[in-house]
């Protein structure tokens, strides 16, 4: 069994060697293909970061449009919540900012920038 093993190991051994020097001369006179260019390899990586950073840029373009429109239609008596979690109405409308009455007789200037959103009426909701 074990002159078996040998001889089929040997057998292998022979062919990998008169098959080895076969190749060599093929691999040397045919032509080298050429690797990939840069723009083969990593352009379809940019052109899927691209797309992605022009949906992220003309979604947030959205929002700050929507949230513009929210701060420009503002006027004296809405309801607001400021980023600090704190309610209260508007009582004058400024360039840069808003008199915001918090409490009766208790008055804040906010920055625009500091109101969150318009607080809508729960009242009309439920209707």
């Amino acid at each position: 069994m074990m002159s078996y093993f040998f001889t089929l190991a040997d057998a292998a051994q022979t062919a990998i060697q008169t098959a080895a020097p076969a190749a060599e001369p093929a691999a040397q006179d045919a032509p080298v293909a050429p690797a990939g260019g840069f723009l083969t390899s990593f352009g379809p990586i940019l052109l899927i970061m691209i797309v992605f950073m022009f949906f992220m840029s003309r979604s947030q373009k959205k929002q700050q449009q929507k949230r513009q429109q929210m701060l420009d239609s503002l006027v004296k008596g809405s309801e607001v919540m400021l980023s600090s979690g704190i309610y209260g109405k508007i009582d004058a409308v400024e360039a840069e900012a808003f008199l915001v009455e918090i409490a009766p007789g208790m008055k804040i200037k906010v920055a625009k920038n500091g109101v969150a959103g318009a607080v809508e009426d729960k009242k009309e909701e439920t209707k």
